[in-house]
């Protein structure tokens, strides 16, 4: 048995829909070209996921895990509900 988890991968665009949509609003988008996502919390911590990389979020929507498709792929394992 594990606890639910949620991901999102990045597609280069969807910077914003991610921390406000998927996350629990804790991030703001310090910056978004297209190749990578740089978010920081309000701490001031930074988070860089790159173009095509994964989040990660608890039940709370509170971010887990991020990194780039082949860590995803390597780390992660979808299961059916």
């Amino acid at each position: 048995m594990t606890e639910r988890r949620e991901s999102a991968q990045y597609d280069g665009t969807n910077g914003a829909v991610l921390t406000t949509e998927f996350l629990d609003g804790t991030y703001t988008v310090l910056s978004e070209d297209g190749t990578s996502l740089v978010l920081r919390d309000g701490e001031g911590s930074r988070k860089t996921i790159p173009l095509n990389g994964w989040v990660v979020c608890d039940s709370g929507r509170a971010l887990v895990w991020y990194g780039s498709a082949a860590a995803y792929e390597a780390r992660w394992v979808v299961v059916s509900p």
